[in-house]
């Protein structure tokens, strides 16, 4: 086959567009509070968290509660592949003595997810008791 130099620059020009459009930043943000009972949970620990089919998770954002326990935290990545994006809060709530935290891990909806740059719409996570537990809650000591 014989294509003209015009045939093979728009050819190359889609296929370059193509690559570069497939590692565009995708984009999620949640808010919310934490209370453990009727007390706000503060300084607590908030990640997100992009787990990754293949390689190593990429922590996407992190930060402590106010003192009336809400957090907001937004983050993001470049990839070919969609995100699969879950919120991680470490605490204290119910602990008493004992060492290290409990770790709950929450699934963010893909939805929440976006193909862009800045944050086009927020999980809004409401008001959480931290004194429920929570369906594959662990311990963490490192967090």
């Amino acid at each position: 086959m014989n294509f003209s130099p015009i045939t093979l620059f728009l050819f190359s020009s889609l296929a370059i567009f193509s690559a570069a459009n497939a590692f565009r930043q995708q984009t999620v943000a949640v808010r919310g509070r934490l209370m453990c009972g009727d007390k706000p949970l503060t300084d607590t620990k908030v990640k997100l968290w992009n787990k990754n089919k293949i390689g190593r998770d990429d922590q996407l954002a992190d930060v402590k509660t106010d003192a009336q326990g809400n957090f907001a935290l937004d983050g993001g990545v470049g990839s070919i592949f969609g995100m699969n994006v879950h919120l991680k809060i470490y605490h204290d709530c119910d602990r008493g003595i004992l060492p290290c935290q409990r770790k709950v891990n929450l699934g963010i909806p893909g939805e929440y997810v976006t193909r862009t740059s800045t944050v086009q719409r927020w999980l809004d996570a409401g008001t959480m008791n931290m004194q429920l537990k929570f369906h594959d809650e662990s311990t963490s000591c490192i967090n």
